[in-house]
């Protein structure tokens, strides 16, 4: 009997008992209805033809994130898993993987975008490798409070910068975070010098590289999770990273300084694959942002509760912390404030303007009005210290003219650009430069010939070029007119001479091993020229390549030619396989290099049992013989926290440096404009000034723009202490 008939049974059945007995009718009528329901459900569990009752589908999701388990970040996203579940009543499930277990930030990335991860929650600094405007939030001291960010992040500004996510295969709902970065270091840091010469962990980032290199330290890239151990064996000596970070990782075990700078504020971008969200319901889409959008408060407001909770569990540990004071704050952002110009076009003017107008109206605030002078050097590879040599005389020099109050009624302040050794960066910072608003001049350093590829552009722009280093002659004697290029530094023209000349006096037996370019080659023309004038040929001329490493068969052939002598034309950089191979020659051939050759500064490893000696333009920082030079190196000690003046690296450059801009400053007060050929032509007639390297009288003229001459030049050596020792007599 088939389940419609049956009730047809009932049915007549229950009418004639209605019929005897009314009183029933409530009863039968619920009692046919619920064996009606029974029979069915129990006859369609029985019946193979009948369809079975579906289940809702779960939708399993995984999410990535790089703060470790019990931070505020870590506490946020398992409340959005279980509120998103609790919406979907089960239909979706997250789980969650913290502390970069899925791969660093970069991997992770990767995967939201190619669909391999479904949610990410990362810093905005790291998606800057695939949208560069994501370093807006990295700009050095842009919110001056944390409600400043909070409103530029939730307003238009951050809008936009979640907008062009979708580009690049992730779709942004929100900039949650992780509170403002601070600094730890195994000193304690104050002010912008403090960080003057020591290594910075960074991450692949250009703002926060740029910042340290501000600042005067070196950006050493690091991943997150390996940085303990960077920070542990002193690869580096100061990081930046918020209190949530600084504690999960506990970083200030192995740093003994917290410096509460609130320098930037660390977002993290609230995002998910859209290759995900395109394969899922538009409801659970919708519940995904919306849940992430609410959120926002609860994870901000945990991270504000557990800063204080971290920072006395660190000050526990017995760790300094030092929070600065209104000047100090006011001090890093002025070493730091060129880096909003330098991002505009990254971040996006439109970004940027409407970040202004915000603080134009809540703090009435205005870009500073400061001359400008750029300094273009390596400020981070083989080079560095002789940058920050350069750098060193500059501030010096800018700390003394601003202490007389400035130039025109303005400050003077310097900005500094890494060009890393490359001819592209190198062009690129100077067309960021000749932008700038009361730009004057800038400042070159070791690398001649990313000057001399230069030099179109800069003659282009009218941009005054000081040369505290580089000595190619083309360098000055250029062909163009007028010439905007000015040095105080030796050039190779008569530095080729000097050396041959000091060569002599010990034999005339000379070798020559120069770098493979048209730096070395130069030289090379120039002390062979030299040499044929007194019917003398070199004994050998080799060549090596930047970078070489084994160098036995040039140190041999220059063995077997017989030379007494060796004159060398090369970086520091380089230094090491040149040393290592002419010590395994039988014949020990005295040295004498180029003065590039020893930029790096005393190694003792490399200069050990060598008789180098090099061509210098100034040591008097050892033993002071004016007044000047006693007043500039007491400033420099001070200010640099250097306990002797034996210690400070590559005095020629800074000497060099310091003299340059008080000349450059001497052209503008003469000059009465910021008008950069006004000034110039004020350079070629300056009469008289005493400075550091020598009383110039005059440093330049219209056909002349090399301040110094061969007779400035003297030999020098390293002492047994690493100290710049002066051979010739009566040498400065």
């Amino acid at each position: 009997m088939n389940g419609t008939n049956k009730l047809h049974e009932i049915k007549d059945n229950a009418g004639k008992a209605i019929k005897s007995h009314p009183a029933l009718v409530a009863a039968v009528v619920a009692c046919v209805a619920l064996a009606a329901l029974f029979y069915l459900y129990t006859s369609g569990k029985s019946d193979s033809k009948a369809g079975k009752v579906k289940e809702a589908k779960v939708y399993e999701l995984s999410l990535g994130h790089n703060m470790p388990p019990g931070s505020a970040m870590y506490i946020a996203a398992q409340r959005f898993a279980d509120t998103v579940r609790d919406k979907t009543r089960g239909r979706v499930k997250i789980n969650i993987s913290p502390a970069q277990q899925l791969g660093d930030d970069y991997k992770m990335i990767e995967m939201a975008v190619t669909g391999k991860l479904d949610i990410l929650i990362t810093p905005a600094a790291k998606l800057s490798v695939i949208l560069p405007s994501m370093q807006y939030t990295d700009i050095p001291f842009l919110f001056p409070r944390i409600e400043d960010a909070y409103a530029m992040l939730d307003g238009k500004p951050g809008r936009l910068l979640l907008e062009r996510l979708k580009q690049e295969g992730l779709i942004g709902v929100a900039f949650w975070g992780n509170g403002f970065k601070q600094f730890t270091a195994n000193r304690p840091v104050l002010s912008p010098r403090d960080f003057d010469g020591i290594n910075a962990r960074v991450i692949k980032n250009e703002i926060v590289a740029d910042q340290f290199i501000a600042l005067g330290a070196k950006p050493i890239a690091i991943d997150l999770y390996k940085a303990y151990d960077a920070l542990k064996n002193r690869e580096v000596d100061v990081q930046e990273n918020t209190i949530a970070a600084i504690h999960g990782l506990k970083f200030y075990e192995v740093q003994s300084n917290l410096t509460i700078s609130n320098h930037a504020y660390m977002a993290y971008v609230f995002c998910f694959g859209k290759k995900t969200l395109n394969t899922l319901p538009d409801d659970i889409v919708q519940t995904l942002m919306t849940t992430a959008r609410e959120l926002t408060s609860f994870e901000r407001e945990l991270v504000t509760k557990t800063e204080k909770e971290y920072i006395n569990a660190i000050k526990e540990a017995g760790v300094n912390v030092i929070y600065l004071k209104e000047q100090q704050i006011k001090d890093f952002h002025e070493a730091t404030k060129h880096i909003i110009d330098k991002y505009t076009t990254i971040a996006g003017e439109d970004v940027i303007d409407l970040t202004l107008e915000y603080l134009k109206q809540k703090y009435n605030y205005k870009r500073d009005d400061d001359i400008i002078i750029g300094l273009n050097a390596d400020m981070s590879m083989g080079a560095a210290v002789t940058g920050m040599a350069i750098r060193r005389g500059m501030e010096l020099a800018v700390g003394e003219i601003n202490a007389r109050g400035g130039l025109l009624g303005k400050k003077l302040s310097i900005v500094v650009m890494d060009h890393t050794v490359s001819s592209d960066l190198s062009e690129k910072n100077i067309r960021y430069f000749s932008r700038m608003k009361n730009l004057v001049a800038v400042m070159g350093g070791i690398h001649g010939l990313l000057i001399m590829g230069d030099l179109e552009l800069i003659h282009k722009e009218k941009i005054i070029y000081l040369v505290p280093w580089a000595a190619s002659d083309k360098i000055t004697n250029n062909s163009y007119n007028p010439n905007y290029v000015f040095r105080v530094s030796i050039n190779d023209e008569k530095a080729g001479h000097f050396l041959v000349q000091q060569a002599l006096k010990r034999s005339k037996k000379i070798a020559f091993l120069l770098v493979n370019n048209e730096w070395g080659k130069e030289n090379g023309r120039i002390m062979s020229n030299y040499l044929r004038q007194r019917n003398l040929n070199p004994s050998a001329v080799e060549y090596f390549n930047m970078g070489e490493e084994d160098m036995q068969q040039q140190a041999h052939m220059i063995e077997d030619s017989g030379a007494d002598v060796l004159i060398v034309v090369g970086t520091s950089f380089d230094r090491a396989a040149i040393m290592k191979g002419m010590a395994l020659l039988k014949r020990k051939i005295p040295i004498i290099s180029h003065m590039t050759f020893i930029a790096g500064g005393y190694v003792a490893e490399q200069l050990k049992d060598v008789d180098l000696r090099f061509i210098q333009t100034f040591s008097s920082f050892v033993n002071p013989d004016d007044e000047l030079t006693r007043r500039v190196l007491k400033e420099y000690l001070d200010t640099y926290h250097v306990s002797t003046p034996h210690k400070i690296p590559v005095p020629a450059a800074t000497a060099q440096a310091y003299d340059l801009v008080h000349l450059l400053a001497m052209a503008i007060n003469d000059a009465k404009t910021l008008d950069r050929a006004s000034i110039r032509d004020a350079l070629e007639n300056i009469k008289y000034h005493h400075g550091l390297i020598k009383t110039y009288s005059p440093p330049f003229t219209r056909t002349r723009h090399d301040a110094l001459d061969i007779n400035d030049y003297f030999m020098a050596r390293y002492d047994a202490n690493g100290i710049i020792v002066p051979i010739d007599k009566g040498a400065r």
